[in-house]
């Protein structure tokens, strides 16, 4: 077998993290989208969109882990030319996500009974509940969504993703235009309308996916393998086993994240705005380091299959660094360009001068961040995905947490305080993925 060189896993790894980048990035601006035109609406708007949208992530995040339990047996599937094998993973995976959606509704409905019950402003609990409400149906919408996203990106076709993401955007900034402000004849709604577009471009991302998969005629072997028949419950159980570890790091990182925003709903409807705008910067960042780590574990799968131990530890190096000059880029534009970049989401001057003063965190807490993304997806590319919930439980629950109300309320340094719980718990988690990925491959040499 011909050596794979280092330059051979930067160009795979690039080719693979570009296009999932440019669609994850695109999944944030649906939210960059939505604060910049809600906070010109208004800064209660603003402060009910950042609860809502704060709350609810974990549940978004938790269906996104759940579904990356696909990515590495579709990865290992098609390395070996097996697509009837990848369209029978796929039908399970929808079946599994249909479960899961089951399971969500429920929780929403749960959560929608108690909003009043969170200490948020009184006065923003009427535009909560009925955002509330629409973001709810199209997070549903997204678990589908993610089950055919990875089988294009498991199979190397993570540029339908990103075209697919891309034109939702473009709907769902159509659609706010129209909605918040009432143009072209539709009625003014404001929060409500950014609410109804995201959810219609939300379902046009799963009509479009599905459209994709059973029309094309160049996938006639993988729809085969989809109309075999029923999705046998082993096949349901392995994407179970490898996606619920993930789904449920996931969820606990966002718990901490959704936990510290009613905390911060503690401090008033202008920390709440000022949490909204840097946290919206924030998911940019996020995102492009889970395209990278994404496309480190559907290389290190396929590598991993092969038995290919080297390379395999050659692609998580070379991930690392690409995250590590993603952190510094991301760093410095904060740094250099707050003022303008909070000005794009709110014109009020109180809510500026709040989000200028996280950028100290900010800055810290991206490093820990890049480098626990980028050890989680290396674990997840070579099926090691049981270590992840007592290091995610121990970092972002029993650390984040309470170091978020230490700071921010005993020592009684308010928002930013609150903030500094985020570089403590996420650069520890990193360490100890990056450890436990050490030790895991040690364990195969």
């Amino acid at each position: 077998m011909t050596a794979i060189s280092h330059r051979d896993i930067l160009t795979r790894l690039t080719k693979l993290a570009g296009p999932i980048m440019i669609g994850q990035i695109g999944t944030v601006l649906v939210s960059f989208a939505d604060t910049f035109m809600i906070g010109h609406y208004g800064v209660s708007e603003l402060a009910a969109a950042s609860f809502v949208n704060n709350v609810t992530l974990i549940l978004v995040l938790a269906g996104l882990g759940f579904s990356l339990g696909l990515t590495p047996l579709v990865s290992d599937a098609e390395s070996k030319g097996d697509r009837r094998a990848v369209g029978g993973l796929l039908r399970a995976g929808l079946k599994v996500s249909s479960l899961f959606a089951s399971a969500v509704a429920a929780i929403l409905a749960i959560l929608y009974l108690n909003l009043g019950r969170m200490g948020q402003p009184e006065e923003l609990l009427p535009l909560i509940r009925s955002y509330y409400i629409v973001v709810a149906i199209s997070i549903l919408a997204t678990f589908f969504f993610n089950t055919f996203k990875q089988f294009t990106d498991g199979t190397m076709r993570p540029t339908v993703s990103m075209v697919i993401i891309i034109t939702s955007n473009l709907l769902n900034i159509a659609g706010n235009y129209v909605l918040i402000y009432g143009k072209c004849g539709f009625p003014e709604l404001g929060l409500l309308g950014a609410g109804v577009s995201t959810l219609f471009a939300r379902i046009f991302t799963v009509a479009a996916m599905a459209a994709y998969f059973f029309l094309n005629g160049k996938l006639g072997e993988y729809r085969k393998g989809f109309n075999a028949g029923g999705a046998d419950r082993k096949t349901m159980a392995d994407i179970a086993r490898l996606g619920a570890p993930i789904s449920g790091q996931m969820a606990m990182e966002t718990a901490s994240f959704s936990v510290i925003v009613i905390l911060v709903g503690w401090l008033g409807t202008t920390a709440l705005a000022a949490h909204q705008v840097m946290t919206t910067i924030s998911q940019i960042c996020y995102m492009m380091y889970i395209a990278v780590g994404s496309g480190a574990a559907i290389l290190i799968s396929s590598l991993n299959g092969q038995g290919l131990t080297k390379e395999v530890k050659m692609t998580a190096r070379t991930a690392y660094v690409m995250t590590l000059g993603l952190t510094v880029v991301c760093s410095g534009i904060v740094l250099t360009a707050i003022r303008p970049l909070a000005s794009l989401f709110t014109d009020s001057p109180e809510v500026i001068g709040l989000a200028i003063t996280l950028v100290l965190p900010f800055i810290l807490y991206q490093f820990g961040d890049g480098m626990q993304i980028c050890f989680s997806n290396c674990l997840r590319g070579i099926q090691q995905v049981r270590p992840i919930l007592p290091i995610a439980f121990v970092s972002y629950i029993l650390i984040s947490i309470p170091c978020s109300y230490l700071f921010g309320f005993v020592f009684d340094f308010g928002l930013r305080g609150v903030w500094f719980g985020y570089p403590i718990s996420l650069t520890l988690a990193g360490m100890l993925y990056l450890t436990m990925f050490r030790r895991k491959q040690r364990e195969t040499a």
